[in-house]
């Protein structure tokens, strides 16, 4: 079997995050600058159904047998196994790399798991069609987040942006201007699965007033995608604003992303908010080409320790 390799990107969610998970809609883009990737050799001369995962962004150096049952790597390789009906391990090394940061709501477990198994199943000689790999990845990030929406692993599997709502699925959506976002680091790690599982709590304990602010982010998010697809940058900014405080009242926010949020806005960015999981990890700001460098400057005077440029582009509506 020849070495074969594959990459998938990073997420941004712009409009959406945590009401995606009680059935409202979300608009997810990808963020393409970064990425995971995955390559897959035989392992020559090794005994039979071995596999070595190299990871060092992971701290992994060791064989599939040795990881526990709760691993990404582990479950990924064997979601593909089972799909495939194979039910002997092939003898492979693993090399896995990823530029996306871990744990900071930019979709690291998903273009995890999506690289390995596009990877390894090409390797196996059975690439998986989108559709399956979808539902693959889907069933991983069950495993990191307990209860995922699904639209960080359609998203990376498609890196088209995305309306996603769990009732009805995905359509593609085509902005028509180019859009420019800086995306910084809070320095704050935080695990989705842990303000998913606060949000729940918190739904429970107060159903009206929870739920009520959910409903608003859902209708944001519609008004968001109206905007991107007629090229209203002052209403896709406003949507982006108003979900941040949405987002701040359901107690998603940090002192860490408050500083970045206001440092961007009193810099110039039109809009800026968290994106993900909250608590922490990153936040985006909506900016004009022009105004890159000074709110750059002003989020990394504020205390971000990265900060990066991405440009969502234009498509035309129809051909």
């Amino acid at each position: 079997m020849p070495a074969v390799s594959a990459t998938a990107c990073a997420k941004l969610i712009l409009l959406g995050e945590h009401a995606v998970v009680y059935g409202e809609p979300a608009l997810a883009v990808p963020f393409s600058g970064l990425r995971a990737r995955a390559a897959v050799e035989a392992w020559i001369g090794a005994p039979s159904g071995r596999i070595h995962i190299f990871a060092r962004d992971l701290d992994l150096d060791q064989e599939f047998s040795e990881l526990p049952e709760n691993n990404l790597i582990r479950s990924a390789l064997l979601l593909v196994l089972t799909e495939l009906g194979i039910d002997r391990l092939p003898t492979c090394k693993l090399h896995l790399t990823t530029e996306i940061p871990i744990s900071a709501g930019l979709g690291a477990s998903a273009a995890l798991a999506v690289a390995v198994m596009r990877a390894f199943s090409a390797f196996l000689g059975h690439p998986l069609a989108p559709e399956r790999l979808n539902s693959l990845a889907f069933q991983s990030e069950q495993l990191m987040h307990g209860t995922p929406s699904g639209i960080d692993n359609t998203v990376v599997v498609y890196e088209q942006p995305i309306l996603f709502q769990k009732s009805q699925g995905f359509e593609v959506i085509k902005p028509a201007a180019d859009l420019h976002f800086l995306v910084a680091d809070s320095g704050v790690k935080k695990a989705t699965a842990l303000t998913v599982r606060q949000l729940a709590q918190d739904y429970a304990r107060n159903p009206g007033e929870v739920g009520a602010l959910i409903k608003d982010i859902g209708q944001l998010t519609l008004e968001g995608v109206r905007a991107l697809t007629q090229g209203d940058f002052p209403a896709l900014a406003e949507a982006l604003n108003a979900n941040q405080e949405l987002l701040t009242m359901l107690g998603l926010s940090c002192p860490e992303l408050d500083t970045l949020l206001h440092a961007a806005r009193d810099a110039g960015a039109a809009g800026a908010k968290l994106t993900g999981g909250g608590k922490g990890g990153h936040m985006l700001a909506l900016i004009q080409p022009e105004q890159l460098e000074q709110v750059r400057a002003a989020l990394l005077e504020a205390g971000a320790p990265r900060v990066y440029h991405t440009v969502l582009k234009a498509e035309p509506s129809n051909a």
